[in-house]
């Protein structure tokens, strides 16, 4: 998938288009008039971002022991996966620790899924995607937990943006799709600042890892 701005340097409106819209003429995009950047963008297709719980890869449909898995179906998470034999971490409520898949209707299996980096280690696009776990800023200053309103009262820990990946933790977020990933600081006399976060490039960083 690719995020396409009409502003340089990952700004401005964007769309995003996938390798299943086939070809396609920016020209017929009503978010985007011009195309002036654009920002290859990773999201659990072929690797999992964090445990893996919004993984909806085809890669795997066999356990780490190479066990064949069973379709969803037949399992007591069929109410939540989707109806396929491919590894997922579809119970967003006691997640595993990766991917898994049952190789029977009681037992099931890790499976064998690479770990997404980018966005991990490094941001694509302005980092409204980034998951990593940068605690400090550009000036040194601590992060504060995204669901402390002290020192500095903010609404980012309202359920609204869970998509972005706030909560119980003080790791540098974009939840207001600013320029680059930032932080509210533990400092009482300095509310925010951007996060020392490289942007991620094929010649920096691997897509994934095992």
């Amino acid at each position: 998938e690719f995020e396409l701005f009409d502003q340089t340097n990952h700004r401005g409106y964007y769309a995003k288009l996938t390798e299943t819209d086939g070809p396609t003429n920016i020209a017929d995009l009503p978010e985007v008039t011009t195309l002036r950047s654009f920002s290859p963008l990773l999201n659990d297709v072929f690797c999992s971002l964090d445990q893996g719980w919004k993984y909806r890869g085809s890669i795997r449909s066999t356990s780490k022991t190479g066990k064949a898995c069973i379709n969803w179906k037949k399992t007591p998470l069929a109410d939540k996966a989707e109806p396929n034999h491919f590894c997922q971490n579809p119970d967003g409520t006691d997640l595993a620790s990766k991917p898994f898949c049952y190789v029977s209707e009681t037992e099931r299996e890790e499976c064998d899924i690479p770990s997404c980096i980018w966005n991990m280690d490094c941001f694509t696009g302005i980092g409204v995607n980034y998951r990593g776990k940068q605690s400090t800023t550009e000036h040194g200053k601590n992060c504060n937990n995204w669901n402390s309103d002290l020192p500095h009262p903010h609404s980012y820990h309202s359920p609204e943006y869970n998509w972005a990946g706030v909560g119980e933790h003080r790791f540098c977020r974009n939840p207001s799709k600013d320029g680059m990933p930032w932080c509210y600081t533990t400092n009482l006399f300095w509310r925010w600042d951007y996060c020392t976060i490289p942007r991620c490039n094929r010649d920096s960083f691997d897509f994934y890892r095992f």
